[in-house]
Formats: structure tokens, sequence, C-alpha cells
């Protein structure tokens, strides 16, 4: 085997959650390129119907369209049953859907708010993983890969963003815990990015948002704070994917993959 047949995906089966848009439809498209078959879940019908039909065209993998919300078990559950009886297995989740809160400061965060938060970011990722790690530890074998933040490590002063840190903090230390509890069987890792450009936060770090001045000023000091002075795209993220989901990290678990653009390095 080569090192670049390490990195194929072929007779493999893919689950991305937050698959619609963003940083889990950029997942989704590495699988597919791969040669995975692909299940693209998320809460956003026509995103997800969006992504599918774009994975379909272009690619030759078998997709599966699930509507999910990771904070309900049952929705979870039915997820996982889905992509291992219709698709014929599941080899590789990403647990990637998230939300980043509404930027107020600590002090100004209602229990509802801070709750909603922590029950996508981190109840979701809990969810996910636990059961497609059920899964996978009976099949023997199985790669989780979820999407924490380089906000796991450090506190953004800019943007009030309190119960996404917390959140994200967590999901990095529930990787290492499942690192441990699920070896030798299966691998699991967290990639940890740094500004993209998504529709995360109502829109906030996109072009279109920083049309309005204050955004724009935003943008600019994020970007004058990044050691490669812009944001990065989604598609940026499919390599550091492509590499946990396959055998290329085959002696790799229980880590943290900073993609910040040196954000953390400063």
């Amino acid at each position: 085997m080569t090192v670049l047949d390490q990195f194929r995906l072929d007779g493999e089966v893919a689950l991305v959650t937050g698959a619609a848009s963003g940083i889990g439809e950029a997942y989704a498209e590495a699988m597919a390129e791969a040669g995975a078959d692909v299940a693209l879940a998320d809460i956003d019908t026509s995103g997800l119907a969006e992504t599918a039909e774009q994975l379909r065209a272009e690619t030759e993998a078998a997709v599966l369209s699930i509507e999910t919300d990771v904070t309900a078990a049952d929705d979870v559950e039915r997820m996982v049953e889905r992509t291992v009886d219709e698709l014929g297995g599941l080899d590789v989740c990403f647990a990637n859907a998230g939300i980043s809160g509404l930027g107020n400061k600590i002090t100004n965060v209602s229990l509802e708010d801070w709750r909603e938060v922590n029950e996508v970011n981190l109840d979701g990722v809990f969810l996910t993983t636990r059961e497609a790690g059920a899964v996978m530890e009976k099949q023997g074998h199985g790669r989780l890969v979820v999407t924490a933040s380089m906000l796991s490590f450090v506190a953004e002063p800019a943007i009030g963003i309190g119960p996404y840190v917390a959140s994200k903090g967590g999901v990095k230390q529930l990787t290492k815990q499942l690192a441990v509890e699920l070896a030798p069987t299966v691998r699991v890792n967290a990639v940890c990015p740094g500004y993209v450009r998504t529709s995360i936060g109502h829109g906030l770090l996109t072009e279109t948002a920083a049309e309005s001045p204050a955004v724009e000023d935003l943008h600019d000091e994020i970007a004058g704070r990044t050691p490669l002075g812009r944001f990065a795209e989604p598609k940026e993220l499919k390599g550091i994917a492509l590499y946990l989901a396959s055998e290329a990290s085959s002696y790799c678990t229980g880590s943290t993959f900073v993609i910040d653009g040196g954000w953390t390095a400063i």
C-alpha cells in the first residue's frame, strides 16, 4: 500500500452531523471524494438536500440524508440505525454539529441560552459518539472525529461567547476520555478550527456580513490577529478530516488538531 492509498475510503461508510453547510459539508465532500458512502445529518432540511444533490452529482458515493436534531436522543439513535441499515455499516463518524450562541457577555447570558449552546455542542457530541461508538465497538473497528475549536484552549475577548468556549472545552476533554475508553477498537480525535467562513453565529463570519461597517471592523481585527492574516475556508479542513478518517492516522487517538492559521501560537 502506498502512502496515498492509505487515504482511500473505498467501501467504507461515513456519517457527518451538521452536514448541511460549512465545515460539515466540507467533511462530507472529503469522505465522498475519497470513496466512502456518506450519511448526511442536519436539522436544516433544505441545506441537507442541497449537499446531498451536490455529492450525488460530483461523486460516485451513495448518499443518505437524515433530518436529525442532535440534542434529541431518539433522533440520534435513529440516525445511526438508519446509517447502518441503509448504507451497510459505520466506519467513520464526524460529530460536527454546533452553534455559537448570541454573543453576550457571560454575566448577561441567561440559563436558557447557556443550556441551548451546551445541548447542541456538548450533549450533541456525547449522544452522537455514544451511539456511533457503540456500533463501532461491536463491529470491532471505527473512527470518531469531533469538531472542537481553538477556543477549547484559549478565551476570545472580542466576542462574548462564554457558553461556546465552555462547550468546546468540554468537547476537547470528552475526546480524550472517549479515546481512552474505546481503545484499541475505536480511534477518537478532535479537529479544533480557528475562524472559518461559515454561517455559524447567524452568519457573522460570512463575507456578506462584512458589508456592515461594524462587522467589517471585527473581521479586520480577527484577520489582523491571525498570523496567516485571514479566515479559513471550510474546504481547508478537508485534508485533516480525511487524515483522521483514514488509515493514514492509524496510530493517532486522543489527539486534538488545531487548525487556526497560527492564532494560538501567539
